[in-house]
């Protein structure tokens, strides 16, 4: 899909800016070959594509407010309360931090990521060209803002990868009324880590049978995912899976419930995005159970390392059909760059004492034994997986594949250490 960036009159000097931020991407494995730059026959800059059109405004240049989807100030020292849906304030002044601060297309809620940078330091048009070459790259506004923000943090050649490079979202903000509910509070406990040894292939299922018969071939990691709530014997069925995981030392995750989840004292819960502000962090802490999150890019990411989690899902890597997911698929390139941030992250409780920084990380979405070998590659600990063994004619023949295919990875990892050494 061919998508095009036209530049107002007024500011094709951005043009430039645009061109050298999509190379930098390139270097990265993103696709750019599609993307053509072009100008504006209006005042407003447009990302085009044949099915949509994002029409952006800034106060870089004279342009009205009005008529475009996202209007991005920098040369407001103020934020006008409440935010409108259209505007994105960047380097507004917090005490010691500096806020970069719009609202959320989907769930109209404000948002904002802190940095301690003097923005005004770097050129806010090369900020913005930033911006618009990672929304022309597909990547969600909170990703474009947050990515953008941390490359102003590295040299123009340099690709953001490092934790120290970033913004951090916000989680509590009074006068902007972000109140994230989950948030426990500014001295957040670590979770509790998970085996590493027994990770690796992390199956995914909806019943009972499931669990019974992954634990007896064998299976050390697997979550029981029950969508439905009305499901019959639901509570019995969680309670019976977390005495198989007990009776097979295994780590059994349970998907969403989590009051049920500690009441029959399960060895982990597993949460996404849209279940956290229903759930109840603190409570899930008192009771030693693990914490596994899921992810769909830089700012979630960056958002739930805050809670300090057992590990870290980043998805859905491939297109899926098992659910129906909040984001695009996010591919190998990005889930690669992924765990790049996630190995610099602090982590003084990390699972594995050999180090301090990392988490584990678990890839999920339309993973199967014809791409895991590449999912792998990207170095994340563990490979989750549904239809791959649920619609296999033998599971357990699926399971030996994925195992050799993680074996053969650590085998080339321990022969280039050795010529390394």
């Amino acid at each position: 899909m061919m998508v095009s960036i036209l530049v107002p009159s007024s500011k094709i000097e951005l043009t430039g800016e645009i061109q050298q931020a999509l190379l930098l991407a390139k270097q990265q494995g993103l696709a750019i070959d599609n993307i053509e730059l072009g100008v504006s026959p209006t005042q407003y800059l447009l990302i085009k594509t044949e099915q949509s059109e994002l029409v952006i405004g800034s106060d870089l240049w004279s342009c009205s407010p009005t008529d475009c989807h996202r209007y991005i100030h920098y040369r407001s020292s103020q934020v006008s309360l409440p935010i409108d849906e259209q505007s994105v304030y960047h380097g507004i002044e917090d005490g010691t931090d500096w806020l970069d601060i719009w609202v959320h297309a989907d769930n109209r809620e404000t948002r904002a990521i802190g940095y301690q940078t003097d923005p005004r330091l770097v050129e806010s048009s090369h900020h913005f060209a930033w911006i618009i070459a990672l929304l022309s790259l597909d990547f969600p506004l909170e990703d474009a803002l947050t990515l953008a923000r941390g490359k102003m943090h590295v040299s123009r050649e340099t690709w953001p990868s490092e934790y120290d490079d970033f913004p951090l979202p916000v989680l509590e903000h009074e006068r902007l009324g972000i109140s994230v509910g989950w948030n426990a509070g500014s001295e957040i406990g670590q979770f509790s880590p998970v085996d590493e040894t027994k990770l690796g292939l992390y199956p995914v299922v909806d019943s009972l049978d499931w669990v019974t018969t992954l634990l007896e071939l064998g299976i050390k990691t697997l979550q029981l995912r029950i969508k439905d709530a009305d499901t019959q014997n639901l509570e019995q069925q969680i309670k019976a899976a977390i005495e198989l995981g007990k009776q097979y030392h295994a780590q059994v995750f349970i998907n969403d419930y989590w009051q049920l989840a500690i009441k029959h004292r399960a060895y982990g819960v597993h949460l996404g995005q849209e279940d956290l502000e229903a759930s109840n962090i603190s409570q899930l802490r008192s009771a030693d159970i693990r914490l596994g999150l899921s992810t769909h890019g830089y700012y979630e990411l960056l958002r739930i390392v805050q809670l300090k989690p057992s590990y870290i899902a980043l998805g859905h890597i491939f297109p899926t059909t098992t659910k129906q997911m909040p984001s695009k698929p996010q591919g190998l390139v990005r889930l690669a760059l992924y765990q790049t941030l996630i190995n610099s992250i602090p982590n003084v409780s990390h699972g594995n004492a050999r180090q301090n920084f990392g988490y584990p990380t678990v890839a999920i979405g339309g993973i199967d034994t014809s791409n895991a070998a590449l999912v792998w590659r990207c170095g994340v600990t563990s490979l989750a997986v549904v239809r791959a063994l649920t619609l296999a004619e033998s599971p357990q023949e699926v399971i030996g594949q994925f195992e050799q295919i993680m074996r053969d990875k650590a085998l080339l990892v321990e022969e280039v250490m050795d010529v390394d050494g």
